[in-house]
Protein backbone atom coordinates (compact mmCIF):
# COMPACT_ATOMS: atom_id res chain seq x y z
CA UNK A 1 0.00 0.00 0.00
CA UNK A 2 1.24 3.48 -0.84
CA UNK A 3 0.74 5.66 2.28
CA UNK A 4 0.63 8.76 0.07
CA UNK A 5 -2.63 7.53 -1.42
CA UNK A 6 -3.99 5.70 1.61
CA UNK A 7 -7.63 6.49 2.40
CA UNK A 8 -10.17 4.98 4.75
CA UNK A 9 -13.94 5.10 4.79
CA UNK A 10 -15.78 7.41 7.15
CA UNK A 11 -17.20 4.46 9.09
CA UNK A 12 -13.74 3.00 9.56
CA UNK A 13 -12.04 6.11 10.76
CA UNK A 14 -14.92 7.22 12.99
CA UNK A 15 -14.70 3.84 14.61
CA UNK A 16 -11.03 4.30 15.44
CA UNK A 17 -11.07 7.71 17.11
CA UNK A 18 -9.95 6.22 20.39
CA UNK A 19 -6.59 5.60 18.77
CA UNK A 20 -5.95 9.34 18.45
CA UNK A 21 -4.63 10.27 21.87
CA UNK A 22 -4.87 13.84 23.14
CA UNK A 23 -2.17 13.29 25.75
CA UNK A 24 1.30 14.79 25.51
CA UNK A 25 0.64 18.20 24.03
CA UNK A 26 3.96 19.32 22.59
CA UNK A 27 7.05 18.11 20.82
CA UNK A 28 7.99 14.48 21.23
CA UNK A 29 11.34 12.73 20.78
CA UNK A 30 11.68 9.68 18.52
CA UNK A 31 10.74 6.46 20.30
CA UNK A 32 11.42 2.84 19.47
CA UNK A 33 8.57 0.99 17.82
CA UNK A 34 8.26 -1.94 15.45
CA UNK A 35 12.03 -2.39 15.60
CA UNK A 36 12.98 1.06 14.28
CA UNK A 37 12.84 4.72 15.18
CA UNK A 38 9.34 6.13 15.29
CA UNK A 39 8.81 9.88 15.14
CA UNK A 40 6.11 11.07 17.49
CA UNK A 41 4.43 14.37 16.53
CA UNK A 42 1.60 16.51 17.80
CA UNK A 43 -1.02 18.20 15.60
CA UNK A 44 -2.92 21.06 17.24
CA UNK A 45 -6.19 22.00 15.56
CA UNK A 46 -9.39 23.98 16.14
CA UNK A 47 -13.01 23.36 15.25
CA UNK A 48 -14.46 26.46 13.63
CA UNK A 49 -18.00 25.27 12.82
CA UNK A 50 -20.72 23.12 14.31
CA UNK A 51 -21.17 19.44 13.60
CA UNK A 52 -19.02 16.33 13.76
CA UNK A 53 -15.69 17.95 12.84
CA UNK A 54 -13.69 16.94 15.92
CA UNK A 55 -14.53 13.28 15.55
CA UNK A 56 -13.79 13.36 11.82
CA UNK A 57 -10.34 14.91 12.31
CA UNK A 58 -9.48 12.48 15.08
CA UNK A 59 -10.53 9.60 12.88
CA UNK A 60 -8.40 10.82 10.00
CA UNK A 61 -5.36 11.00 12.26
CA UNK A 62 -6.06 7.48 13.53
CA UNK A 63 -6.13 6.39 9.89
CA UNK A 64 -2.81 8.10 9.23
CA UNK A 65 -1.21 6.40 12.22
CA UNK A 66 -2.49 3.03 11.09
CA UNK A 67 -0.83 3.54 7.71
CA UNK A 68 2.53 4.84 8.99
CA UNK A 69 4.47 2.62 11.37
CA UNK A 70 7.35 5.10 11.51
CA UNK A 71 5.24 8.16 12.46
CA UNK A 72 2.65 8.60 15.17
CA UNK A 73 0.63 11.82 15.39
CA UNK A 74 -1.20 12.88 18.53
CA UNK A 75 -4.38 14.86 17.90
CA UNK A 76 -4.71 17.91 20.14
CA UNK A 77 -8.08 19.59 19.93
CA UNK A 78 -7.41 23.12 21.19
CA UNK A 79 -10.86 24.74 20.93
CA UNK A 80 -11.49 27.72 18.67
CA UNK A 81 -9.10 29.20 16.12
CA UNK A 82 -8.16 31.92 18.60
CA UNK A 83 -7.53 29.41 21.40
CA UNK A 84 -5.42 27.25 19.10
CA UNK A 85 -3.26 30.13 17.94
CA UNK A 86 -2.74 31.45 21.45
CA UNK A 87 -1.62 28.00 22.63
CA UNK A 88 0.76 27.67 19.69
CA UNK A 89 2.20 31.15 20.29
CA UNK A 90 2.69 30.35 23.98
CA UNK A 91 4.53 27.15 23.08
CA UNK A 92 6.67 29.05 20.58
CA UNK A 93 7.57 31.51 23.32
CA UNK A 94 9.10 28.74 25.42
CA UNK A 95 10.74 27.06 22.42
CA UNK A 96 8.62 23.91 22.44
CA UNK A 97 6.02 24.20 19.68
CA UNK A 98 3.83 21.39 18.34
CA UNK A 99 5.27 19.81 15.23
CA UNK A 100 2.36 20.99 13.14
CA UNK A 101 -0.84 22.96 13.62
CA UNK A 102 -3.91 24.35 11.87
CA UNK A 103 -4.53 28.11 12.26
CA UNK A 104 -6.82 30.54 10.44
CA UNK A 105 -5.02 31.70 7.30
CA UNK A 106 -4.94 35.26 8.70
CA UNK A 107 -2.26 34.17 11.17
CA UNK A 108 0.36 33.76 8.43
CA UNK A 109 2.12 37.09 8.97
CA UNK A 110 1.97 36.72 12.76
CA UNK A 111 3.72 33.35 12.70
CA UNK A 112 6.22 34.53 10.10
CA UNK A 113 7.11 37.44 12.36
CA UNK A 114 7.88 34.92 15.10
CA UNK A 115 10.17 32.92 12.82
CA UNK A 116 7.92 29.94 13.46
CA UNK A 117 7.18 28.48 10.04
CA UNK A 118 9.12 26.06 7.87
CA UNK A 119 9.42 27.11 4.23
CA UNK A 120 8.05 24.14 2.27
CA UNK A 121 8.43 25.65 -1.21
CA UNK A 122 11.07 23.17 -2.36
CA UNK A 123 9.11 20.17 -1.09
CA UNK A 124 5.98 21.43 -2.82
CA UNK A 125 7.76 22.04 -6.13
CA UNK A 126 9.15 18.51 -6.03
CA UNK A 127 5.60 17.22 -5.57
CA UNK A 128 2.34 18.05 -7.38
CA UNK A 129 1.29 20.85 -5.04
CA UNK A 130 1.61 23.79 -7.42
CA UNK A 131 0.01 21.81 -10.25
CA UNK A 132 -2.99 20.37 -8.39
CA UNK A 133 -3.94 22.73 -5.55
CA UNK A 134 -6.37 25.44 -6.62
CA UNK A 135 -4.33 28.67 -6.89
CA UNK A 136 -6.66 30.80 -4.78
CA UNK A 137 -6.45 28.36 -1.88
CA UNK A 138 -2.70 27.88 -2.21
CA UNK A 139 -2.30 31.65 -2.27
CA UNK A 140 -3.50 31.93 1.32
CA UNK A 141 -0.28 30.12 2.35
CA UNK A 142 2.15 32.20 0.27
CA UNK A 143 4.18 35.21 1.36
CA UNK A 144 6.94 36.76 -0.76
CA UNK A 145 6.64 33.87 -3.22
CA UNK A 146 7.37 31.28 -0.52
CA UNK A 147 4.95 28.57 0.59
CA UNK A 148 4.36 28.09 4.32
CA UNK A 149 1.59 25.52 4.53
CA UNK A 150 -0.81 23.21 2.71
CA UNK A 151 -4.45 24.33 2.51
CA UNK A 152 -6.64 21.89 4.40
CA UNK A 153 -9.72 23.58 5.86
CA UNK A 154 -10.80 25.91 3.05
CA UNK A 155 -13.94 28.01 3.29
CA UNK A 156 -15.79 31.13 2.28
CA UNK A 157 -19.02 32.47 3.75
CA UNK A 158 -22.15 31.63 1.78
CA UNK A 159 -25.80 32.60 2.06
CA UNK A 160 -27.96 29.80 3.46
CA UNK A 161 -31.73 30.09 3.17
CA UNK A 162 -34.81 28.26 4.40
CA UNK A 163 -36.70 27.08 1.32
CA UNK A 164 -39.89 26.50 3.30
CA UNK A 165 -39.82 30.06 4.63
CA UNK A 166 -39.21 31.33 1.09
CA UNK A 167 -42.22 29.40 -0.19
CA UNK A 168 -44.49 30.70 2.58
CA UNK A 169 -43.43 34.28 1.86
CA UNK A 170 -43.83 33.86 -1.89
CA UNK A 171 -40.12 34.40 -2.51
CA UNK A 172 -38.99 32.38 -5.50
CA UNK A 173 -35.22 32.92 -5.70
CA UNK A 174 -32.31 33.80 -3.46
CA UNK A 175 -31.29 37.47 -3.58
CA UNK A 176 -28.42 38.28 -5.94
CA UNK A 177 -27.74 41.91 -4.95
CA UNK A 178 -27.67 43.95 -1.74
CA UNK A 179 -30.90 45.70 -2.71
CA UNK A 180 -32.57 42.35 -3.32
CA UNK A 181 -31.20 41.07 -0.01
CA UNK A 182 -32.88 43.89 1.89
CA UNK A 183 -36.20 43.48 0.10
CA UNK A 184 -36.15 39.70 0.53
CA UNK A 185 -35.30 40.06 4.23
CA UNK A 186 -38.28 42.40 4.66
CA UNK A 187 -40.57 39.81 3.08
CA UNK A 188 -39.24 37.06 5.33
CA UNK A 189 -39.25 38.89 8.68
CA UNK A 190 -42.12 37.87 10.94
CA UNK A 191 -42.97 39.96 14.01
CA UNK A 192 -45.78 40.38 16.46
CA UNK A 193 -45.49 43.95 17.70
CA UNK A 194 -41.93 44.38 18.90
CA UNK A 195 -41.27 40.63 19.10
CA UNK A 196 -39.57 38.97 16.13
CA UNK A 197 -40.23 35.26 15.63
CA UNK A 198 -38.33 35.05 12.36
CA UNK A 199 -35.57 37.40 11.24
CA UNK A 200 -35.15 37.96 7.54
CA UNK A 201 -31.36 37.60 7.66
CA UNK A 202 -28.66 37.02 10.27
CA UNK A 203 -24.93 37.57 9.84
CA UNK A 204 -23.13 34.98 11.97
CA UNK A 205 -21.56 36.80 14.92
CA UNK A 206 -18.07 36.17 16.23
CA UNK A 207 -16.78 36.02 12.65
CA UNK A 208 -18.80 38.95 11.35
CA UNK A 209 -15.54 40.78 10.60
CA UNK A 210 -14.85 37.96 8.12
CA UNK A 211 -18.28 38.55 6.60
CA UNK A 212 -17.65 42.29 6.57
CA UNK A 213 -14.47 41.90 4.54
CA UNK A 214 -16.55 39.97 2.01
CA UNK A 215 -18.97 42.91 1.81
CA UNK A 216 -16.09 45.34 1.25
CA UNK A 217 -14.74 43.07 -1.49
CA UNK A 218 -18.23 43.21 -3.00
CA UNK A 219 -17.62 46.96 -3.29
CA UNK A 220 -14.43 46.27 -5.23
CA UNK A 221 -11.87 46.82 -2.46
CA UNK A 222 -9.54 44.50 -0.55
CA UNK A 223 -9.39 46.55 2.68
CA UNK A 224 -5.84 45.63 3.70
CA UNK A 225 -2.27 45.12 2.56
CA UNK A 226 0.50 43.39 4.50
CA UNK A 227 1.39 46.76 6.05
CA UNK A 228 -1.92 48.55 6.71
CA UNK A 229 -5.71 48.36 6.71
CA UNK A 230 -8.20 50.64 4.96
CA UNK A 231 -11.32 50.07 7.03
CA UNK A 232 -12.18 53.77 6.66
CA UNK A 233 -12.17 53.73 2.84
CA UNK A 234 -15.45 54.80 1.17
CA UNK A 235 -16.08 51.21 0.06
CA UNK A 236 -15.84 50.00 3.66
CA UNK A 237 -18.00 52.78 5.08
CA UNK A 238 -20.67 52.11 2.45
CA UNK A 239 -20.74 48.42 3.40
CA UNK A 240 -21.23 49.21 7.08
CA UNK A 241 -23.90 51.76 6.24
CA UNK A 242 -25.78 48.95 4.52
CA UNK A 243 -25.50 46.74 7.61
CA UNK A 244 -26.85 49.59 9.72
CA UNK A 245 -29.73 50.06 7.32
CA UNK A 246 -30.70 46.38 7.60
CA UNK A 247 -30.66 46.67 11.40
CA UNK A 248 -32.66 49.90 11.35
CA UNK A 249 -35.21 48.37 8.99
CA UNK A 250 -35.70 45.63 11.59
CA UNK A 251 -34.83 42.70 9.33
CA UNK A 252 -31.51 41.73 10.96
CA UNK A 253 -30.66 41.23 14.65
CA UNK A 254 -28.09 43.68 15.99
CA UNK A 255 -26.05 40.90 17.59
CA UNK A 256 -25.58 37.15 17.32
CA UNK A 257 -23.03 34.45 18.10
CA UNK A 258 -21.38 32.03 15.70
CA UNK A 259 -22.96 28.85 17.03
CA UNK A 260 -26.15 30.61 18.11
CA UNK A 261 -26.79 31.97 14.63
CA UNK A 262 -26.49 28.46 13.15
CA UNK A 263 -28.87 27.14 15.82
CA UNK A 264 -31.33 29.95 15.09
CA UNK A 265 -31.32 29.06 11.41
CA UNK A 266 -31.93 25.36 12.05
CA UNK A 267 -34.74 26.29 14.48
CA UNK A 268 -36.42 28.59 11.95
CA UNK A 269 -35.68 31.79 13.88
CA UNK A 270 -33.92 33.31 10.89
CA UNK A 271 -34.77 32.66 7.25
CA UNK A 272 -31.38 33.57 5.76
CA UNK A 273 -27.96 33.12 7.30
CA UNK A 274 -24.44 34.21 6.40
CA UNK A 275 -22.18 31.41 7.63
CA UNK A 276 -19.21 29.29 6.59
CA UNK A 277 -19.47 26.71 3.83
CA UNK A 278 -17.88 24.44 6.44
CA UNK A 279 -21.30 24.35 8.12
CA UNK A 280 -23.02 23.00 5.00
CA UNK A 281 -23.27 19.34 5.90
CA UNK A 282 -24.44 19.99 9.46
CA UNK A 283 -27.05 22.58 8.45
CA UNK A 284 -28.28 20.48 5.55
CA UNK A 285 -28.63 17.30 7.62
CA UNK A 286 -29.84 18.87 10.88
CA UNK A 287 -32.47 21.33 9.61
CA UNK A 288 -36.10 20.14 9.47
CA UNK A 289 -36.53 21.96 6.13
CA UNK A 290 -34.73 22.00 2.80
CA UNK A 291 -31.70 24.27 2.91
CA UNK A 292 -30.78 26.45 -0.04
CA UNK A 293 -27.28 27.79 -0.64
CA UNK A 294 -26.36 30.78 -2.76
CA UNK A 295 -23.52 33.19 -3.49
CA UNK A 296 -23.37 36.09 -1.08
CA UNK A 297 -25.28 38.87 -2.85
CA UNK A 298 -23.13 41.38 -4.69
CA UNK A 299 -23.03 45.14 -4.86
CA UNK A 300 -20.51 46.32 -7.47
CA UNK A 301 -19.24 42.76 -7.87
CA UNK A 302 -19.30 39.38 -6.19
CA UNK A 303 -16.69 39.02 -3.50
CA UNK A 304 -15.68 36.74 -0.64
CA UNK A 305 -12.96 36.24 1.95
CA UNK A 306 -11.28 32.87 2.21
CA UNK A 307 -11.39 31.50 5.72
CA UNK A 308 -10.27 28.25 7.23
CA UNK A 309 -6.64 27.41 7.37
CA UNK A 310 -3.57 25.48 6.26
CA UNK A 311 -1.47 22.89 8.00
CA UNK A 312 1.71 24.65 9.14
CA UNK A 313 5.01 22.96 10.01
CA UNK A 314 7.17 24.25 12.86
CA UNK A 315 10.62 25.50 11.88
CA UNK A 316 12.21 24.79 15.27
CA UNK A 317 12.37 20.99 15.28
CA UNK A 318 14.69 18.22 14.04
CA UNK A 319 14.85 17.53 10.31
CA UNK A 320 13.38 14.07 10.80
CA UNK A 321 10.35 15.66 12.45
CA UNK A 322 9.98 18.20 9.66
CA UNK A 323 9.96 15.39 7.11
CA UNK A 324 7.39 13.49 9.17
CA UNK A 325 5.25 16.64 9.39
CA UNK A 326 5.42 17.01 5.62
CA UNK A 327 4.36 13.37 5.20
CA UNK A 328 1.41 14.02 7.53
CA UNK A 329 0.37 17.31 5.89
CA UNK A 330 0.67 15.76 2.45
CA UNK A 331 -1.48 12.78 3.51
CA UNK A 332 -4.19 14.93 5.12
CA UNK A 333 -4.45 16.94 1.91
CA UNK A 334 -4.23 14.15 -0.64
CA UNK A 335 -6.91 13.79 -3.30
CA UNK A 336 -9.02 11.14 -1.59
CA UNK A 337 -8.94 12.74 1.85
CA UNK A 338 -9.79 16.19 0.51
CA UNK A 339 -12.78 14.66 -1.29
CA UNK A 340 -13.94 12.92 1.88
CA UNK A 341 -13.37 16.07 3.98
CA UNK A 342 -15.49 18.14 1.58
CA UNK A 343 -18.33 15.63 1.54
CA UNK A 344 -18.42 15.12 5.29
CA UNK A 345 -18.14 18.78 6.35
CA UNK A 346 -18.85 21.26 3.57
CA UNK A 347 -15.32 22.68 3.62
CA UNK A 348 -13.92 23.02 0.14
CA UNK A 349 -11.55 20.45 -1.31
CA UNK A 350 -8.32 22.29 -2.09
CA UNK A 351 -7.27 20.01 -4.96
CA UNK A 352 -8.57 20.09 -8.52
CA UNK A 353 -8.07 16.32 -8.68
CA UNK A 354 -10.58 15.94 -5.85
CA UNK A 355 -13.24 17.85 -7.77
CA UNK A 356 -12.41 15.86 -10.91
CA UNK A 357 -12.82 12.50 -9.16
CA UNK A 358 -15.83 10.32 -9.92
CA UNK A 359 -16.71 10.31 -6.23
CA UNK A 360 -16.95 14.12 -6.05
CA UNK A 361 -18.72 14.46 -9.37
CA UNK A 362 -21.38 12.07 -8.09
CA UNK A 363 -21.62 13.99 -4.81
CA UNK A 364 -22.02 17.36 -6.54
CA UNK A 365 -24.74 15.88 -8.74
CA UNK A 366 -26.53 14.72 -5.60
CA UNK A 367 -25.82 17.91 -3.59
CA UNK A 368 -25.35 20.83 -6.03
CA UNK A 369 -25.02 23.23 -3.09
CA UNK A 370 -21.61 21.70 -2.35
CA UNK A 371 -20.17 23.52 -5.37
CA UNK A 372 -21.58 26.98 -4.63
CA UNK A 373 -18.66 28.10 -2.47
CA UNK A 374 -16.16 26.68 -4.97
CA UNK A 375 -17.69 28.78 -7.76
CA UNK A 376 -17.77 31.81 -5.46
CA UNK A 377 -14.09 31.28 -4.64
CA UNK A 378 -13.28 32.70 -8.07
CA UNK A 379 -14.13 36.08 -6.51
CA UNK A 380 -12.32 35.43 -3.21
CA UNK A 381 -9.00 36.09 -1.57
CA UNK A 382 -7.22 35.52 1.75
CA UNK A 383 -8.71 37.05 4.89
CA UNK A 384 -6.92 39.91 6.70
CA UNK A 385 -3.31 38.74 6.53
CA UNK A 386 -1.72 41.54 8.56
CA UNK A 387 0.76 41.47 11.47
CA UNK A 388 -1.03 41.45 14.82
CA UNK A 389 -4.27 40.45 13.18
CA UNK A 390 -5.81 39.27 16.50
CA UNK A 391 -5.95 42.83 17.82
CA UNK A 392 -6.88 44.22 14.42
CA UNK A 393 -9.89 41.90 14.29
CA UNK A 394 -11.02 43.07 17.73
CA UNK A 395 -10.80 46.72 16.70
CA UNK A 396 -12.89 46.00 13.64
CA UNK A 397 -15.45 43.85 15.45
CA UNK A 398 -15.92 46.58 18.04
CA UNK A 399 -16.54 49.12 15.29
CA UNK A 400 -19.11 46.86 13.64
CA UNK A 401 -20.91 46.08 16.90
CA UNK A 402 -21.07 49.69 18.10
CA UNK A 403 -22.36 50.87 14.73
CA UNK A 404 -25.10 48.29 14.30
CA UNK A 405 -26.57 49.00 17.76
CA UNK A 406 -26.65 52.72 16.92
CA UNK A 407 -23.93 53.87 19.32
CA UNK A 408 -21.64 55.47 16.71
CA UNK A 409 -21.70 56.50 13.04
CA UNK A 410 -20.17 54.06 10.53
CA UNK A 411 -17.52 56.49 9.29
CA UNK A 412 -16.42 57.46 12.79
CA UNK A 413 -16.29 53.85 14.00
CA UNK A 414 -14.24 52.70 11.03
CA UNK A 415 -11.90 55.66 11.22
CA UNK A 416 -11.12 54.77 14.84
CA UNK A 417 -10.68 51.09 13.98
CA UNK A 418 -8.32 51.97 11.14
CA UNK A 419 -6.15 54.25 13.29
CA UNK A 420 -5.92 51.71 16.12
CA UNK A 421 -5.25 48.83 13.74
CA UNK A 422 -2.51 50.60 11.84
CA UNK A 423 -0.78 51.56 15.08
CA UNK A 424 -0.76 47.89 16.06
CA UNK A 425 0.51 46.82 12.64
CA UNK A 426 3.29 49.44 12.75
CA UNK A 427 4.27 48.21 16.21
CA UNK A 428 4.50 44.63 14.98
CA UNK A 429 6.50 45.65 11.90
CA UNK A 430 9.00 47.57 14.07
CA UNK A 431 9.36 44.52 16.30
CA UNK A 432 10.07 42.40 13.23
CA UNK A 433 12.83 44.91 12.36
Amino acid sequence: MNPKNFHISRRAFLGTTAAASVAGMLGGMPIRAFGKDQVKLSFMYPVGVSGDINRIVSGMIAGFNAAHADIQVEAIYAGSYDNTEQKVMTSLGVGDPPGTWLPINSALQTFLAMGALEDITALAKADDIYQDFLPGFLGTCISDDKLYGLPFQCSTPVLYYNKTAFEKAGVKTAPATWDELLETAKALTIRQGSDVSQWGVTIGGGWHDWMFESYVRQNGLVPWTKEKVMFDAPESVNALEFWLRMAQEGVMPTASTWQGSANDFMAGRTAMLYHSTGSLTNLRKSSPFEVGVAFMPKNKTFGASMGGGPIHIAKNQPDAHKQACWTFARWMTNTANQSMWCKETGYLAARQSSWDSAEMKSFVTEVPAAKIALDQAAYAGAFLQVPGYHKVREYLKSALDRTVIGEIRPDVALREATANSNREIDRMLRRRG
